[in-house]
């Protein structure tokens, strides 16, 4: 990757900046929707250099200049996980680009499945800078003010692939990165509150459970030092519980950014607190049963990235998640749509009688009960398997070395929550396990989803 010492691309990351960094705020909704639309044009070109779309277009007899307007997208194919896998390495990238000139990332792997892509460093540059749009809405200095990242530093991560084999590829680099600590969320809360609290940053970004367990360390006395002004959650679905947690803990402000590895931020929460999409880098479509849904109405969720010369993710349809858009304007200034709610994976959720679905967002509630009311990390690691409509079996590992409390009031909690939710017909089973594969799935359904509609999500 090139150097931070290349004038040359020095100039060329100073450029890039400056037409990028406030575009939500210069431009009005007509002349972004023109931005939009040169964007998808340009890039559903792009796409047909790549064995993969210009396969599925040709098949679909989609020719990439009757690609007019955003309307048009309907036109193009879906595109799944299972495409990208089958097309795998070559298939997925340009006849125009060297695959030593792309960066390798994978998600990251919750359902059990990774899958890998490619990134060019523009999408490197312009997944740093859509960071530093969202600070700058909360006036954090990017080079100024200390900054916590806590991303997921395995590595074939995102995280990994931009930090270390990327952007930030010489990490030692003391003129432009000091300001900045990047750390692992899998290592173990009690070393993490250690170096960040020597850190003293201004900001922390990570996800939700680590940052919840921060919060329980610095109530237990560590981490006197971290005082940060603003928090931000990235990875998975922050409930309103655990996030009254860590703000009071903290005293900072908790907003939630929200994205995906095959797409980049797709969205965040202002300081009116309403998630704005990054509409001059994605185009979501938000669909049930293959038509757009109303406003406030929960849809699955369709991705197409308006940029990049890596892998073309193109009305993508395996990020999985249940979205509702909302169809109205936030004051503050950004133009571009917005998000009414994101309820989480569809295929982490759990299928019960008369049409229900439990969503992660609702389980992440379940679990966070017991870091808020019984404020315990005693929980390490979980899994549910669900077996029928009427019988689903919760596994914890539990952390031997945490005495209290009991773990039958560990099981309590997490078992009402359960039943609570799905109501007193399903039987809970509920115990304690050794450990849990990073390789499976954390939330498995048995039922058969081929006949299931859905009539309403828990």
């Amino acid at each position: 990757m090139k150097s931070f010492h290349n004038p040359i691309f020095l100039s060329w990351i100073l450029k890039t900046y400056l037409s990028e960094i406030n575009r939500l705020k210069k431009f009005d909704e007509e002349k972004l929707k023109k931005y939009q639309v040169k964007q998808l044009k340009n890039i559903v070109k792009y796409a047909n250099t790549v064995p993969l779309y210009h396969d599925k277009f040709k098949k679909a007899g989609i020719n990439p200049d009757e690609i007019k307007g955003i309307e048009n997208i309907r036109k193009l194919p879906i595109i799944s996980k299972e495409d990208i896998k089958n097309y795998y390495p070559d298939g997925i990238i340009s006849s125009r680009i060297t695959k030593d000139k792309l960066i390798s990332i994978s998600t990251s792997g919750t359902t059990g499945k990774s899958l890998t892509i490619f990134s060019d460093m523009y999408e490197v540059i312009r997944w740093f800078f859509v960071y530093i749009r969202i600070l700058r809405e909360y006036g954090i200095n990017w080079r100024k003010d200390r900054l916590t990242i806590i991303g997921d530093l395995a590595p074939h991560t995102i995280g990994t692939g931009y930090t270390e084999r990327g952007l930030f590829a010489n990490m030692n680099d003391k003129t432009y990165f000091s300001n900045m600590q990047w750390l692992n969320t899998n290592d173990d809360p009690r070393d993490i509150i250690k170096v960040v609290n020597k850190f003293k940053p201004d900001f922390i970004g990570g996800y939700p459970g680590t940052l919840g367990h921060l919060a329980l360390l610095k109530e237990n006395g560590l981490g006197n030092n971290i005082n940060p002004k603003y928090i931000a959650t990235i990875g998975s679905v922050l409930d309103k519980n655990l996030k009254g947690l860590i703000e009071e803990t903290f005293n900072a402000h908790v907003f939630e950014v929200y994205g995906a590895t095959e797409s980049g931020t797709i969205a965040f929460q202002c300081k009116n607190g309403h998630y704005h999409i990054m509409s001059d880098n994605v185009y979501p479509e938000f669909l049930k049963n293959g038509e757009p849904v109303d406003s406030k109405v929960p849809g699955h969720m369709i991705i197409t990235k308006l940029y990049g010369l890596g892998t073309p993710i193109i009305r993508y349809n395996a990020i999985n998640d249940i979205v509702a858009p909302l169809n109205e304007k936030c004051s503050c200034g950004m133009v571009g749509s917005l998000i009414d709610r994101i309820y989480g994976r569809d295929d982490l959720s759990l299928y019960f009688s008369g049409g229900r679905i439990l969503l992660p967002s609702s389980i992440s509630e379940i679990y966070s009960k017991v870091l808020y009311e019984l404020k315990t990390t005693k929980v390490k690691e979980n899994k549910i398997i669900q077996h029928s409509m009427d019988k689903i079996e919760i596994q914890l590992v539990i952390d031997k070395q945490i005495k209290d409390p009991p773990i039958e009031k560990i099981f309590s909690i997490i078992k009402d929550g359960f039943q609570e939710k799905v109501g007193p017909d399903v039987e809970i089973q509920i115990g304690e396990i050794d450990s849990v594969s990073k390789k499976e799935a954390r939330i498995i359904s048995k039922v058969d989803k081929s006949n299931f509609r859905i009539h309403e999500y828990i």
